[in-house]
């Protein structure tokens, strides 16, 4: 699953993401674990904790393409669930220009984490750098036996107080550690937006239920391909004490991730049952790369515009 630090505001206003600050509950539920039991499939993955921090040790920077533009759309043949036959999953070669924002997050070490921001527990941490150095967020998180587990975030101000935001649900999980073919779990995520007063409220139930190879601009993977189903919901807390909901929506969609930390989710309409194809939009993907390739002269954007 993806790890990420990026503004809040950034970050709440994108609700497709897998790859957030969040809290998540993990309901792993008993027809899935007899699945798993059933499947043995040959060539299926599994995410295991060393691959965890594999991709997210120091060293390793996330790099994470979208576009707020609707007409940003293209066909793709996504599959469908299957736990016995592999798949082959293709993205377009030129996915990362068509998609029209960049973010980049940097994994360091939790010693970089300013002494009086961090949070107890943290194995691994992301490190956002704002546009013109406004702030930096820590995305902190704790790997164990079982399962990686989201424990807040961190911000160093350049100007104004800095703070360190715990997660509302400590006894949650951002991931099910190892990760396989015909897991399922629940995500729930909360996340405040103080310059509007807002808050989210975001409950995805996400279903891993595909293997094969997955193409994409950074070279060939084998992934598991999952689909996501989320309810959101936004209140108004102006009133600490009296929050209003004014607004709900729900989707579907579809996502693919890869023993190296890659992954994707996009929104699909237009599914067509006979060639597995659908018309993708709201698309995100992300890809990690080593640190030291990227250019000292990238910087993250001060606002969300296009690059």
């Amino acid at each position: 699953m993806p790890f990420e630090g990026r503004s809040t505001t950034a970050w709440v206003s994108n609700r497709t993401t897998l790859s957030r600050d969040l809290a998540s509950a993990n309901l792993v539920s008993e027809a899935a674990d007899r699945l798993r039991e059933k499947m043995s499939v040959s060539g299926a993955i599994t995410l295991l904790g060393s691959d965890f921090n594999s991709f997210a040790s120091p060293g390793k920077s996330q790099l994470t393409y979208l576009s707020r533009s609707t007409s940003v759309t293209f066909d793709m043949v996504i599959g469908n669930a299957n736990a016995v036959n592999a798949q082959v999953w293709t993205l377009p070669a030129d996915l990362t220009t068509q998609l029209d924002r960049v973010s980049r997050a940097d994994f360091v070490a939790v010693g970089s984490i300013p002494a009086s921001l961090s949070i107890a527990g943290v194995t691994h941490v992301s490190k956002y750098i704002a546009g013109n150095r406004q702030y930096v967020q820590f995305s902190q998180y704790q790997l164990k036996s079982n399962e990686l587990q989201y424990l807040g975030y961190a911000v160093d101000r350049k100007i104004g107080t800095d703070f360190a935001q715990g997660s509302p649900d400590l006894n949650s999980s951002f991931a099910t550690v190892p990760l396989t073919l015909g897991s399922t779990y629940t995500d729930i995520e909360v996340a405040e937006d103080p310059a509007d007063d807002t808050k989210y409220e975001n409950t995805s139930v996400i279903t891993f239920d595909g293997f094969g190879t997955l193409n994409t601009p950074n070279g060939s993977f084998q992934a598991l391909r999952y689909t996501m189903n989320t309810t959101g919901k936004t209140y108004d807390v102006s009133d600490p004490n009296n929050p209003v909901q004014i607004d709900t929506d729900s989707g579907t969609q579809v996502g693919w991730v890869t023993k190296e930390g890659n992954w994707i989710v996009a929104n699909y309409t237009d599914y067509n049952a006979t060639t597995k194809a659908a018309t993708l939009s709201n698309v995100r993907y992300s890809a990690i790369v080593p640190t030291s390739s990227l250019s000292p002269m990238f910087t993250n954007p001060s606002c969300n515009c296009p690059r």
